[in-house]
C-alpha cells in the first residue's frame, strides 16, 4: 500500500471509530463478558469487484490487536453473491464495535471498484476511464485507489497536480482579454512551463481555437457524441481529448467509440452504490 494511502487509511479508521465510539459500546458492555470470545464471517451479498479487504487488519489491529484476521479473498478480485471474504476471531465486544466501520470501509470500496469495472468493460478498452476531484471530503486517497482496483485511472489528484483551466477562469478572463482560450494556455505556459496543461471547451469553435494555442489536454465538456467525433477528426492525435458531462453506461460506449482517449465520470465517487456485504458474529 501506498504510503501516502496508508497514512489517509489510518487518519479515516481512526476518526471512524472515534465517531462511532466503539470502546463505550453500551449495548454489548450489557450484553456480554469482558472475557467472551466470538468468530466473525464476511460475507459478500451480491457479484462484486472486491476493493478495501486491504484495509481490514488495520481496523482490527485500531480496535483490538488480539483479533485473529484470515482474508479469503484478493484485492480486485471478481466475487460472487454469498462468497466468504473473511473470518475472525476474538473478543466479541471487539467485533461488534468494528462490525460497522469494517462494512462501512468495504461496501463503500468495493462499490466504486464495481462501478468502475463496469464502465471499464463497457468501452472494451477503446479508451481509459478516468475518476474526478468530486470526492467525498477527506476520503480522496482511499476513492482514487477503489477507481485503480476497478480498472479505472485517475484525473489529477488535487489543484497542483496539472494545469486544468475551466470554464470559470475563462469567462473572468473574458473581462480583460480577447481571446480567453489563447491568453489562458499561453500564460499558463510561460508561468509553469514543466506542467500539463489541460482546458475546457464546450464547442467546435473553442475546440478550434484550443488546438491552435496546442495545449497537453482538451476537455470536451457536454458536447454532443457528433461534435465530440468532429473534435477527434480536427485533432488528428495532436492531443490527448477527453470527453465529460452526461456519460453513463448507456452511451458511454458510443462516447468511446468516437476515438476520445478518455472519459471522465463524476459518478465514479460522488453518487456511488455501496455493495451489500454483511459481518455474521
Amino acid at each position: 500500500m501506498d504510503i501516502h494511502l496508508f497514512n489517509e487509511i489510518k487518519r479515516n479508521i481512526a476518526f471512524a471509530l472515534k465517531e462511532d465510539q466503539v470502546k463505550q459500546d453500551l449495548t454489548s458492555k450489557s450484553c456480554f463478558s469482558e472475557l467472551m470470545q466470538a468468530s466473525g464471517k464476511l460475507i459478500l451479498k451480491e457479484r462484486a469487484v472486491l476493493a478495501g479487504l486491504i484495509f481490514l487488519p488495520l481496523i482490527c489491529e485500531a480496535v483490538d490487536p488480539e483479533i485473529e484476521l484470515n482474508i479469503l479473498k484478493e484485492e480486485g478480485e471478481r466475487a460472487e453473491s454469498d462468497d466468504l471474504l473473511a473470518t475472525m476471531r476474538g473478543s466479541i465486544n471487539s467485533l461488534m464495535a468494528l462490525e460497522r466501520v469494517a462494512l462501512n470501509f468495504l461496501q463503500h470500496a468495493t462499490g466504486i471498484a464495481t462501478t468502475v469495472a463496469s464502465y471499464v468493460f463497457a468501452v472494451q478498452g477503446k479508451c481509459d476511464i478516468l475518476d474526478t476531484r468530486k470526492t467525498m471530503p477527506g476520503h480522496r486517497l482511499l476513492q482514487k485507489y477503489a477507481v485503480r482496483i476497478g480498472g479505472g485511472k485517475n484525473h489529477r489528484l488535487h489543484l497542483s497536480d496539472q494545469i486544468l483551466i475551466k470554464d470559470n477562469h475563462l469567462q473572468h478572463l473574458k473581462k480583460t482579454c480577447e481571446n480567453p482560450i489563447q491568453e489562458s494556455i499561453e500564460r499558463a505556459k510561460a508561468i509553469y512551463p514543466k506542467k500539463q496543461i489541460q482546458i475546457e471547451v464546450a464547442d467546435l469553435k473553442e475546440f478550434r481555437q484550443a488546438l491552435k494555442v496546442a495545449p497537453d489536454k482538451i476537455l470536451l465538456d457536454n458536447m454532443p457524441i457528433l461534435d465530440v467525433k468532429k473534435a477527434v477528426d480536427l485533432g488528428a492525435k495532436k492531443v490527448y481529448l477527453e470527453a465529460s458531462g452526461g456519460i453513463d453506461l448507456t452511451n458511454v460506449r458510443s462516447y468511446a467509440d468516437t476515438g476520445v482517449d478518455a472519459i471522465s465520470i463524476g459518478k465514479l465517487t460522488h453518487s456511488v452504490t455501496s455493495v451489500d456485504m454483511s459481518l455474521e458474529i
